[in-house]
């Protein structure tokens, strides 16, 4: 062989055998694998590990971060942020609290779990990363009880609790490499964040929210979840509660969503009854992560600390549940890339058709209800405030907006929104000129065909409804925007969702306004009716 062929031969080898070497080296372990690990961790069940971990190092694992594992309970997601040779990172979503953890390989098992850094999910996304205990550390000591709340000493002081061995250059270093940390994007980026108000009764059955998070802490009371003190609740039913009850919820969106549906997992009639529902899948339904209530004063804190003075406000329609009005309020946010602040105001809808006639007297009695969390949101220092009333929701908001403008001190809004407004045509006109003089701007989505507004109708004895679109058009009055979107589908945000699946221009419509506050038309889709040459009255959404 000529000597620039071995030459040749011979680097080849060596690149490959150095490639091969480093492919062989790297870490084996996947996400699927992360997520059965953690589960087993939760239960502190070290042989219920993957093969792929050794045994005595899932001993180990489990034996020293054994009072650790409470709270990671509820393993939701693991994404993969670092990759060596011989070590990989994962970024681990729980149901209360997020962590990074390190797993050191070789290339035919893992050898090794740490837990780096963790730190409790909130809504303010602004708690500390922290350095797990370990069992090098002092001894476990009691809870002590602050402020009514107790609170475990070893995450209450900081990244580096006293005890640890570290010294005090070591425990800078380590505060500093957590707040680069802590600047990574966040766990599981389809949550959907935000607050809830409503003057339904809480539900007595136990919190029911995915992964089954057991208590972190107790205050002599029900159990809490968080480190803000915070209870974990099961939901809130159709009755009528005379307080409001407040806090926050948090919702996945599935990776599969398109816009404008709400992907729920498909129920089982039988001659029109439902029997059950399928098994939710938090990768292709939406899905609750949590509720959590707190008391009024906390929560207008709570509010004022987001730094976002934008605020959008739901208030959904007849026959819905509290958890169908959470997830259409999280599939509004998400599908309007809304960047402020959403508040779902929840009122005591029993969700049954049958149920009419005490939804519509539950709604007349929210009207104070609604008018307080608008008068929280100024004590939180908000200055722009949007409504989106839904259905029945405006029965709420428009007399509620249109009996404080009489009052000594009205509370005005930036845009009122109001889609498929539930409410006799007449009473309407009469209440819109009252809440027109606190309001920027008024908009009206009507339509002909929406089905939820259609029984409404049929219901109330056949008396027209002004978010419907009759043979004479529908309601005009001069300083409100009306829009008939007739040829979009079925339902306005109604739960059958699959209508808005392909209309995703009313829903850019919806956004441009409470972006900018423009006047239709917004899209090319909206136009003037009558035509030209005559003036317009009102706009049509054309596809």
């Amino acid at each position: 062989m000529p000597q620039h062929w071995s030459k040749y031969l011979a680097v080849w080898s060596i690149a490959f055998a150095a490639s091969f070497g480093s492919s062989y080296a790297q870490p084996i372990i996947a996400e699927r694998d992360v997520l059965q690990i953690c589960e087993a961790f939760s239960r502190k069940a070290p042989e219920q590990m993957p093969a792929i971990v050794r045994p005595d190092a899932a001993k180990n694992f489990v034996g020293r971060y054994a009072r650790f594992s409470d709270r990671l309970r509820g393993c939701l997601s693991a994404s993969e942020r670092e990759r060596e040779p011989n070590s990989v990172t994962f970024l681990i979503q729980n149901t209360q609290y997020e962590s990074y953890w390190r797993f050191l390989t070789d290339s035919n098992s893992v050898q090794r779990i740490s837990i780096e850094r963790f730190r409790p999910v909130t809504l303010a996304d602004d708690e500390p990363w922290r350095a797990p205990f370990s069992a090098t550390l002092a001894p476990i000591r009691p809870t002590i009880k602050t402020g009514g709340i107790k609170v475990d000493p070893d995450i209450r002081g900081g990244a580096i609790q006293k005890g640890d061995q570290k010294t005090a250059s070591e425990a800078k270093n380590t505060d500093k490499s957590l707040e680069n940390a802590a600047q990574d994007s966040r766990t599981d980026t389809r949550i959907v964040e935000f607050f809830y108000a409503t003057n339904r009764k809480e539900s007595d059955t136990p919190p029911d929210v995915e992964g089954n998070p057991q208590p972190t802490f107790t205050s002599g009371g029900p159990p809490v979840y968080s480190l803000n003190g915070w209870t974990a609740v099961s939901g809130y039913t159709g009755e009528r509660n005379p307080d409001l009850s407040v806090g926050i919820v948090r919702v996945r969106v599935p990776e599969g969503h398109h816009i404008g549906n709400l992907e729920l997992p498909p129920d089982l009639k039988l001659f029109g009854f439902k029997l059950r529902r399928d098994t939710t899948d938090p990768t292709k339904h939406f899905t609750i992560r949590s509720i959590e209530k707190t008391d009024e004063a906390k929560w207008i804190k709570t509010l004022a600390s987001t730094k976002k003075k934008k605020a959008l406000v739901f208030v959904h329609g007849f026959n819905t549940k509290f958890r169908d009005a959470v997830f259409r309020a999280a599939q509004i946010t998400w599908d309007l890339q809304f960047r402020g602040t959403t508040i779902l105001f929840s009122w005591p809808s029993r969700g049954d058709i049958a149920d009419y006639l005490y939804d519509k007297e539950s709604a007349l009695g929210s009207r104070t209800a609604f008018l307080r969390v608008i008068d929280d949101l100024y004590k939180a220092g908000y200055d722009e405030i949007d409504v989106i009333a839904h259905s029945m929701g405006n029965l709420i908001a428009v007399d509620a907006l249109s009996n404080s403008a009489a009052t000594r001190s009205p509370k005005a809004i930036a845009q009122l929104i109001m889609v498929a407004p539930d409410v006799d045509r007449d009473m309407f006109v009469q209440g819109i000129s009252g809440a027109a003089k606190v309001t920027k701007g008024l908009t009206l989505y009507a339509s002909k065909n929406d089905r939820a507004l259609q029984l409404s109708k049929r219901i109330a004895g056949g008396v027209p409804r002004a978010g419907d679109v009759p043979d004479a058009g529908p309601v005009v009055l001069p300083g409100l925007w009306t829009i008939d979107v007739s040829l979009i589908g079925d339902e306005l945000f109604g739960l059958n969702h699959n209508t808005f699946a392909t209309t995703r221009n009313v829903l850019n419509d919806l956004a441009i306004l409470l972006m900018e506050g423009k006047p239709p038309p917004r899209l090319i889709e909206v136009r003037g009716f009558p035509e030209p040459p005559q003036k317009a009255t009102y706009f049509r959404y054309i596809p």
